[in-house]
């Protein structure tokens, strides 16, 4: 009895050999679509005669008995419904069945049927069709400079960097399609195409290409599948985050109470820098005659203004690992008008000099014996700006002055104001 089986046993592996099928495995049809079978058989070299237009395929489904056949490429009566898009004369047995439930699902075995005595079931190979109701997520592959890295990885700014979207594709209606967003809205380049995985399914894939900046640091890339089904659409989704290490951007320099501070007072000089990893140090320097002076590091800089001179520009160096980054803030110290230079020179006609000075810069002013002086017959006053800070005025007068009449110039800004005097007498005098 022993010796029976191992004959029969033998006998069927010696006819497998003979009568080869080449079946995927498994395959994942989505219902309310369509399922394809790529199936390819090959028969005894005596039976080609028999292989002709009037033959048939056949599957059966769970077990290879007569009531168990689901399909007949001849008889259109039965409960699957669908054609065999290969060409059966080419042993091309590719399959498809339309409309797909759940009593889609199990094992699928193959028979050939022709003229004469053509009659073979693959018994020995089967197709497992699993239907879903939902899709699944397509896969997400992150490449850094043409290999892949993990997902979560940090890179570094300026590699070259391709997200990768790929998902097996279902039989629908219409194609599949693979489409890139992003939570940051971002320009995406983007390119698709279709080929065949290691077991002969084709797979469509999606590449996003882009050379990794501080733009893209922690933004979520979404690729979504969507099938247009026949009374639905259904979609499925997978993202992936990425992490870009970069130098410091963005450095900026705020100042308080601002960039114009009256002489006197305190100031504030806040410096903030984007980085990863975050800026762990600020350094700041002040320019004085092309010369850059360290003076402290920590993101603030506080100070008094004890005088004029702390006018000029103050840089703050932002630092990482990854490099550095400068900018700079010019700061404006103000202060109330003053006089630097008063004069006069009397000949037939009295000419004065009056010299204000200020930040903002000042405005002057003429009062003869407490009246207002202005251009005139007898009179004529012209200005000279010497800088933003300074101001000249002259002034000459065509007229008779007694040793009563008394010359005073006003220098005036936002911040108060100065004057002095002289008093006009008959000789010609020079007064400072």
């Amino acid at each position: 009895m022993d010796k029976l089986i191992l004959f029969i046993f033998l006998l069927q592996g010696v006819l497998c050999e003979e009568w080869p099928i080449s079946l995927p495995e498994k395959i994942e049809a989505l219902s309310g679509s369509c399922v394809i079978i790529n199936c390819t058989f090959t028969i005894k070299s005596e039976y080609d005669k028999d292989l002709t237009d009037s033959a048939a395929g056949v599957w059966y489904k769970d077990e290879t008995k007569d009531n168990n056949i689901v399909f007949n490429s001849s008889n259109s009566n039965l409960s699957f419904k669908g054609k065999i898009t290969g060409k059966l004369q080419d042993k091309n047995c590719t399959t498809i069945f339309n409309h797909v439930t759940s009593n889609h699902e199990g094992r699928f075995f193959f028979r050939i049927e022709g003229n004469g005595g053509l009659k073979w079931t693959y018994a020995q190979k089967s197709v497992s069709i699993d239907v879903i109701d939902t899709l699944s997520k397509p896969t997400v592959q992150m490449f850094k400079d043409q290999m892949e890295v993990e997902v979560q990885e940090e890179v570094l700014e300026g590699s070259s960097m391709c997200l990768r979207c790929s998902a097996k594709t279902l039989c629908s209606s219409s194609p599949p399609t693979l489409t890139w967003s992003s939570t940051d809205r971002l320009h995406l380049n983007d390119s698709s195409r279709l080929q065949l995985d290691q077991q002969n399914q084709t797979e469509i894939i999606s590449d996003l290409n882009f050379t990794a900046t501080h733009l893209q640091h922690g933004v979520t890339f979404i690729c979504t599948i969507t099938y247009q089904l026949q009374q639905r659409k259904t979609t499925a989704q997978n993202n992936v985050s990425v992490t870009v290490r970069y130098a410091p951007k963005n450095t900026s320099v705020s100042v308080f109470p601002s960039n114009s501070v009256l002489e006197g007072s305190s100031v504030t000089l806040i410096c903030s820098s984007d980085g990863n990893p975050a800026v762990f140090n600020y350094t700041w320097y002040r320019e004085n005659g092309g010369q850059f002076k360290e003076l402290q590091t920590g993101t603030n800089l506080t100070f008094n203004v004890t005088d004029r001179t702390h006018t000029g520009r103050y840089y703050c160096q932002a630092k990482n690992q990854h490099g550095t980054q400068n900018t700079s803030v010019l700061l404006d110290i103000q202060y109330a008008a003053q006089i630097s230079l008063f004069s006069c020179n009397r000949t037939n006609v009295t000419v004065c000099l009056c010299e204000g000075h200020g930040n903002p810069s000042p405005k002057v002013e003429w009062f003869l014996s407490g009246r207002p002086v202005t251009n005139f017959t007898n009179t004529s006053i012209n200005e000279e700006r010497l800088n933003s800070t300074n101001l000249r005025s002259f002034i000459s007068l065509h007229q008779s002055l007694t040793h009563t009449d008394t010359l005073q110039c006003i220098s005036i800004n936002t911040h108060g104001n100065a004057s002095e005097k002289i008093q006009m007498v008959s000789s010609p005098q020079k007064t400072i």
